[in-house]
């Protein structure tokens, strides 16, 4: 008898990168979350920014509008919401 284990690894890293907030923030509104609800996910995703540093160089702050926080609780819900209404482009790929 051979044991073996099998072992699949996900990393969703790149896909919640490309998330833009604006698209994430109109798929909240049209779910039937109460006003303090939605205007807490405005707030939390709205401000951040990010800079580049190489040795004695530091770029300007850009602001961040495509990505959810990952490691926040936040995170695997909005990921969700965003590709909740995704359709197949092809026949052959079939939603579950």
């Amino acid at each position: 008898m051979h044991s073996y284990v099998i072992v699949i690894a996900l990393d969703f890293g790149k896909v919640v990168d490309s998330v833009k907030h604006s698209t994430l923030m109109e798929k909240y509104t049209a779910l039937d979350l109460p006003d303090y609800i939605y205007n807490w996910l405005v707030h939390f995703f709205n401000g951040h920014s990010h800079c580049m540093r190489y040795y004695d160089h530091t770029s300007t702050l850009q602001e961040i509008s495509a990505t959810i926080v990952q490691g926040s609780g936040i995170c695997p819900v909005s990921y969700v919401v965003t590709a909740a209404n995704q359709v197949a482009l092809t026949p052959l790929h079939k939603p579950c």
